[in-house]
């Protein structure tokens, strides 16, 4: 088929690709409105990969369209068991034929049957009237219409099925499949089964029959007497079973192939769906799969580019010029191209915009640019002083990026004014990402031009791919034209949505605080890494020969597969939980488990041992760079709350209470003569709990300096503190510290392996003492659901769009993590502002003390030992004092020559 000069119509099984589709990109996926959008998102990126993989000439969609009736009037049990679709897929349907009216591509239903019988009929048709037939489907049912000129495409695992592929996997020809399915059945659509027979048993029938007919007429020469029996016994079943499963062919539809040929795209009405469900980068790949092969198709209108007239300077001179620019203008929008990491990258150019219609790029390590690049030298002295400038405003996009690619040159940036990125993210913090080209199509409607790839650049050995100078600096200054056209734009939005305090007086200013200690980085005991390494080797292996010892068997404990057979199958283990794939194997279920066999428990501490070793011991050493030590990224986009996270490597997970946590933490050392000092905020979100909700009881624990969970125990129990018992007390840790996280009954229970009435018991006698936390919880929810949002004390934001989901889970989820923001955010929010306070105390002292690690509400310094007395102090005082609550600030302080020792 691949050599046929015959025409080709691709069909493509729609109500397939939906299902697909909403399995394969997580639920709870929306617009900022609250509209699901994951089967939207999925169905339309596997409908645009199809068309620009295979740049089909003719092509159709098939869906179903009340689908079983046809089916139930020779079976009413067909599909009777059948649940609706998903709650949240419901009103995506709409939405996808929507995608494929705006991609203008012809639809195909008949009333009362599926897409197969479609999709089975339009194949028939075409192949009579000389076509060649691709029909994409990962529904193997369809293998019956494979034939010399009709073939099978799964785009998700890339594969073709062809009569010869069908012979080689299943051993049958395809028009014998219709035979194979109703051997087998199919439980999940009640296509009744001849018992006792199977998928190899099946084979065999056909490979001797042919045909269930066949076999039907020789029922004597079936050989084993069971099957011959059952046969004989349901062989109306089988008859019922091949109808069901044989895919109509003759439906009455219209099969003009005029209409199958590829059109443009509607581009206006794609562009304006697309942006109405938030899949701004989709607008470009459509686009691209709206390309054909047919002359006669015109290509589909594009968005703008982003263009401004960007002068390429390389002479000191124009440098001089373009910094006397820049200091008439009091403000520069700046755009790097750069390889590497932020902290050791090199800088290969830099793109500036002043005024409307003013950029300039400055070329510096490029490769066959076919032009000289600009001295380093010439870069530092003429741009150095307005860079260095605080009183001229910065705009970019991931300004703490920006900052340490300048250091390497060197440059400093003084005058942060505007990071777009982070902008957008105070305004969106559920938004995945915040991408300038993301930026620029949806607010500015226009698209930002490729830039220039470095390092692919050289790996072809053509420099630039055949791009001129021109279009190389047009595509960087188009990329600062950007930066600079949305920042007032942003900050006119952030202070309309009454965030621009937190902009200006806590994100912006940490993003040169981060930089620094991105920079700094953090001293790494290599060698002890590597010892704790060969520890945790020996132990992995010790726990392995213990679960096996306890199966009876070798299996590889890290196939979820082979360990749900020993834990289910042969060691008859309760299935506590179903996946996808079967019997869960997830940690919640190992600890339950545990509770009956001592293998769960080892399994789990494996796992964590693994992981620990995969993750930090084996992956920190090559991590190190020249100056030994690790330089981990900060990410202010890192989480919702506004907590920030850290990555490459990710420093927040490493086990606090273990003991080879602490052992790993022991490896983060100070160089000789330095102390490592960490200051820790002591129950920070019970604290601010305490304040936001003013709840009495709370407020005079913490003004007592009481133990917080012996006091909530002696509350919730009715007993004095004297007399709680070390389980009371850990009972109202779990409460203490769950509840603003949304703590249900069930989850207590869970958690502490207790009943759910006495679960439900503790949680409404802690409410009836905490009174003011039940009534601050009641009252954020409704406020939640009132304005689809929720916020800190200090102004911080999060849309929560989830609270309108008609799956009672996601919209469960959403309401605990209403209730959790605005503690959580505001715990982000304190630590942020102690780091400023901190730093700014540090810099006025001209102490050589680096601050060089957040973790959570803990902030890590390296010192030197003269100054670690008074560095102390400044610490706790400066985090004790960042702000004025209900409840004091309490700050725990410890000093030692390596992390686990200060801790």
């Amino acid at each position: 088929m691949a050599e046929s000069k015959r025409p080709c119509l691709t069909l493509i099984d729609a109500s397939g690709f939906i299902f697909r589709a909403y399995h394969a990109v997580p639920a709870g996926m929306t617009t900022s409105k609250g509209v699901p959008t994951n089967a939207v998102l999925g169905f339309t990126r596997m409908l645009i990969k199809s068309l620009r993989d295979l740049q089909p000439t003719h092509v159709a969609l098939a869906f179903d369209k009340q689908s079983r009736t046809g089916r139930q009037e020779i079976d009413p049990n067909y599909k009777a068991n059948r649940e609706g679709p998903p709650d949240d897929l419901v009103p995506q349907f709409a939405l996808i034929r929507k995608v494929v009216e705006v991609m203008n591509l012809p639809i195909l239903e008949f009333q009362g049957w599926e897409a197969d019988d479609v999709i089975g009929t339009l194949a028939a048709r075409a192949e009579e009237q000389g076509f060649d037939v691709l029909v994409i489907t990962g529904d193997k049912d369809f293998i019956q219409i494979v034939d010399e000129h009709i073939r099978l495409y799964d785009p998700m695992q890339d594969k073709h099925t062809t009569p010869k592929d069908v012979k080689e996997r299943l051993g049958i020809e395809p028009r014998q499949m219709r035979d194979y399915l109703a051997l087998i059945g199919d439980a999940i659509d009640n296509v009744p089964k001849v018992p006792g027979i199977g998928p190899k048993t099946a084979r065999e029938l056909i490979e001797q029959f042919d045909t269930v007919e066949a076999l039907l007429s020789r029922l004597p020469e079936v050989k084993k007497p069971k099957i011959r029996e059952a046969l004989e016994q349901h062989q109306a079943t089988l008859r019922l079973a091949k109808q069901l499963v044989t895919f109509k062919t003759d439906l009455d539809i219209e099969t003009d192939f005029q209409r199958f040929v590829r059109k443009p795209i509607h581009d206006a009405e794609a562009r304006a769906l697309f942006g109405e469900l938030e899949f701004f980068r989709l607008l470009e790949e459509m686009r691209t799969a709206a390309a054909v092969v047919t002359p006669v198709v015109q290509a589909p209108e594009v968005l703008p580019r982003v263009t401004v007239e960007t002068e390429l300077v390389t002479s000191p001179e124009g440098l001089a010029r373009w910094a006397h620019a820049i200091r008439t203008a009091g403000q520069v929008a700046i755009f790097p191209a750069y390889e590497g990491l932020p902290f050791a990258a090199t800088l290969i150019g830099l793109s500036l915009a002043v005024e409307p219609g003013q950029a300039v790029y400055i070329p510096l390590r490029h490769e066959g640019l076919g032009v000289t690049n600009a001295q380093v030298g010439d870069l530092i002295a003429a741009l150095g002083p307005v860079f260095a400038d605080a009183g001229i405003r910065k705009e970019g996009h991931d300004l703490k990026a920006l900052v340490l690619v300048l250091a390497n040159v060197p440059l400093e940036l003084e005058g942060l004014h505007t990071d777009v990125e982070l902008l957008s993210f105070l305004l969106n913090a559920s938004r995945r990402e915040h991408t300038l080209e993301d930026l620029a199509r949806e607010r500015l409607h226009h698209e930002l031009p490729p830039p220039y790839d470095a390092a692919a650049a050289r790996k072809a050995g053509t420099g630039l791919r055949e791009r001129t100078p021109e279009e190389v600096s047009g595509a960087y200054g188009a990329r600062a034209e950007a930066v600079r056209r949305l920042a007032g734009a942003l900050w006119e939005e952030v202070d309309r949505e009454k965030i621009g305090k937190l902009a200006r007086e806590i994100e912006m200013p940490l993003v040169a605080v981060l930089a620094r200690m991105e920079r700094d980085g953090i001293g790494v005991d290599l060698a002890a890494l590597q010892t704790i390494s060969r520890h945790v080797d020996e132990r992995c292996t010790s726990l392995l020969t213990e679960i096996h010892g306890h199966a009876g068997k070798t299996f590889n404990v890290n196939s979820n597969a082979q360990l749900a057979q020993v834990l289910y199958v042969d060691m008859q283990l309760p299935v506590l939980k179903k996946g996808k794939t079967g019997p869960s194997t997830d940690a919640e279920v190992l600890e339950k488990l545990a509770e009956h066999h001592p293998l769960p428990k080892v399994l789990l501490e494996y796992r964590m041992m693994s992981k620990l070793k995969s993750t930090y011991l084996d992956a920190l050493g090559p991590m190190l760079q020249k100056d030994g030590r690790l330089h981990t990224t900060f990410n202010q986009l890192g989480a919702a709350t506004g907590r920030l996270s850290s990555s490459d490597p990710n420093l927040q997970n490493i086990p606090i209470r273990t003991d080879i946590g602490k052992e790993i933490r022991g490896a983060f050392v100070a160089p000789e003569g330095s102390q490592i000092i960490s200051a820790d905020y002591s129950q920070i979100e019970l604290r601010l709990l305490a304040h936001v909700a003013e709840d009495a009881v709370l407020i005079e624990a913490f003004k007592n300096d009481e133990d917080i969970h012996t006091r909530t125990a002696a509350e919730v129990f009715g007993i004095p503190a004297a007399e709680v018992t070390r389980e009371q007390r850990g009972v109202a840790k779990m409460v203490n510290f769950g509840i603003a996280y949304g703590l249900s009954p069930h989850g207590l229970s869970t958690r502490l392996g207790i009943p759910m009435e006495e679960a439900k018991s503790v949680i409404d006698r802690y409410f009836a003492r905490y009174q003011g936390i039940a009534r601050y919880l009641d009252e954020t929810v409704k406020q939640a659901h009132r304005t689809g949002s929720v916020e800190t004390m200090f102004g911080r934001r999060r849309l929560m769009t989830d609270l309108t989901s008609r799956i009672r889970s996601v919209a469960q989820a959403a309401e605990r993590a209403a209730i959790n923001m605005p503690i959580q955010g505001a715990a982000a929010d304190l630590v942020k502002m102690a780091m400023l306070r901190v730093d700014v105390a540090l810099r006025a002292q001209r102490l050589k003390t680096r601050m060089i690690l957040q973790v959570h509400d803990e902030l890590l310094f390296e010192a030197p030992e003269a100054e670690v007395e008074a560095v102390t102090v400044l610490v706790r005082e400066a985090m004790a004092q960042v702000a004025t609550l209900k409840v004091p600030l309490k700050v725990d302080v410890g000093v030692g020559k390596s992390w686990a020792a200060a801790h």
